[in-house]
Order: structure tokens, then sequence, then C-alpha cells
């Protein structure tokens, strides 16, 4: 293939909220320095449609805070291609609800870590728990179809189930969920990861949930911890890559390694780069070495190019 089937495009580190679990360590004044301009990130778009990329995924940080972002949404739909959003859900109004209809998005995801509004705000501080599920309720009443994310936590995953049941009944999609990634703000918090006794119940419940809702909403919960992907995404390399907002890419969001820059090199440029990049010693000695130091991810950050 010339190019890939998927793009995760993080438009801007800024957010809103400062999550305690945010691997990507966005917040308020988080904006990389160098993000690409609105001319840099439409040369991207114009490749994007160009070589007939059909899906992408826009998230952040909080996408609905760059400042071309409705801009760039409007764009994709015009190019007929599948567009998903990846959102806080604090911006969801019924005028951006509608134009996300209006130009033919997919899908949003929004964030809903809790099923209350006290374990809700210890995970997001600045959140508001209601205004999150009004923005559901929102997007579905437009017809946008919604999906939902759950991070776990040790507080907070003792509520995955309900989360579960309350996005069914909300409407919703697909339902997904996994383990907890310590990089970013995570690394940094004490006692936020589950602990195995409580993933074991949790990946109980999921398995449950997934079997109740067959048919009638996804639930999805990925059991496997980083190493273990990584190793195999080493031997079956997925088609999708991932732009942060400065026009560099990624092989994989919780991996530090980039394989190119769209500010200067073409889009099938760096896809060849992306699929050697995972044959690279560099990557098979970090996960040797993050077998050994899980600690290692929190320089995840600290980007090394292929």
């Amino acid at each position: 293939m010339r190019a890939p089937l998927y793009i995760g495009w993080q438009l801007t580190n800024a957010c809103d909220l400062a999550c305690v679990h945010c691997v990507e360590e966005s917040g308020p004044g988080r904006a990389f320095k160098d993000e690409m301009t609105r001319e840099q990130a439409f040369r991207v778009l114009e490749q994007i449609k160009d070589e007939q990329i059909p899906y992408v995924a826009f998230s952040g940080g909080e996408p609905f805070l760059h400042p071309h972002f409705m801009e760039m949404v409007a764009f994709l739909g015009a190019a007929g291609v599948s567009l998903k959003i990846e959102t806080n859900g604090r911006h969801l109004t019924e005028a951006a609800c509608s134009a996300l209809r209006d130009h033919g998005v997919r899908a949003v995801q929004v964030s809903l870590d809790a099923a209350s509004p006290e374990v809700y705000r210890r995970v997001r501080p600045a959140g508001d728990f209601e205004r999150t599920l009004a923005g559901i309720r929102c997007l579905r009443s437009q017809g946008v179809e919604v999906e939902v994310n759950f991070v776990p936590t040790a507080f907070s995953v003792h509520e995955a189930a309900e989360v579960a049941d309350l996005a069914f009944r909300e409407g919703v999609s697909a339902f997904y969920t996994g383990r907890l990634i310590l990089a970013g703000n995570a690394s940094r918090a004490r006692g936020l990861a589950p602990t195995e006794e409580q993933y074991r119940g949790f990946f109980e419940a999921m398995r449950a949930k997934a079997a109740e809702y067959k048919g009638r909403m996804l639930v999805r919960c990925h059991e496997m911890g980083i190493a273990e992907e990584v190793r195999y995404r080493m031997a079956n390399p997925a088609a999708l890559f991932v732009i942060i907002p400065d026009g560099r890419v990624k092989l994989l969001n919780a991996l530090p390694f980039v394989c190119g820059d769209l500010r200067s090199e073409s889009l099938p440029a760096v896809w060849k780069a992306f699929l050697a990049g995972w044959k690279s010693p560099k990557v098979a000695r970090f996960v040797a070495e993050f077998e050994r130091d899980p600690a290692l991810l929190q320089g995840l950050h600290r980007w090394i190019r292929l």
C-alpha cells in the first residue's frame, strides 16, 4: 500500500482539563510551541484526500480547542473520508453536534471514566459529569453515532460495569476500555493503577458485559500489556500511524519512536519509514528493556527518531 488505511491525528496538546491519567500530559497552556500551522495541516489533509486514506480520527489534547478544528472536519467530510472525533465531551453543544452531523462525522468517542460525579471529578478534577452526559445526549439527538472510552484507575475501576450499562442506556454504539497506561500524568500519580486483583475483576466484568450486549453494543476490552502489544505489532504492523501536533509521526502512541515529519516529508515517504521502523533494532531493544523496567514509559515524550 502507498499509504496507511487509518490515521490517528492529535491536533493539539492543549486541553481544558488536566486529567490524572492523561498519557499525553495535555492540559491548559500545554499546546506545543511548534504545532502545525493551518497551511501545514491542510497540506496533510490534501495528501490524505489524494492518497484516498479511508479513515481518520481527530484527538488531542482536546481537538475542539484547535483553531481550525471544524474547518478540518468539513474538509474531510467533503472528501468522503470517514472521520471519528475523540473528545472529553465539554464542547458538545447543540450547534457543534449539528455541525458534526452535517459534515458527515462517522462517530464521536467521548471519554466517560466514571458512573458518578464524585468519582468522575477524582479522575478529571475540573470535569463535569452531567455536562459530559448532556453532550452524549445531544449527539444522539442529532443522529451522530457515539462511542464511550473508559480508562480504569484504582478508584474508578469498580464503576466500569456501571459505565457500560449507562452507555447502553444512552444509545452508545461501542464501549472501549483496557489497561491504564502508566505514562504521562499517570506515571506520576501515586496509587493510580488498579491492582492485579482489581484488574482480574475488571476483565471478568467486561467479558460479561461483552456477552450481555452482544449484537446491541460493542464492548471491547484490551487486556494485553504494552510490551505484549508492541511485540505483536513488530510481527504484524497495523496499517495506521499517529500524527502528533507538530506534524511528526509516531509508530504507536505508547512508544517514543518517531518515523517522519509531515511538515517536510510526503505522506507516502513517511509511510515507508513507518513500515521500516517496526523492524528497527532500536524498537526491539526498547521493548526488551521495557520488560525489565516498565518505568521507561515515563520517557514517552522524549521522542526518538528512527
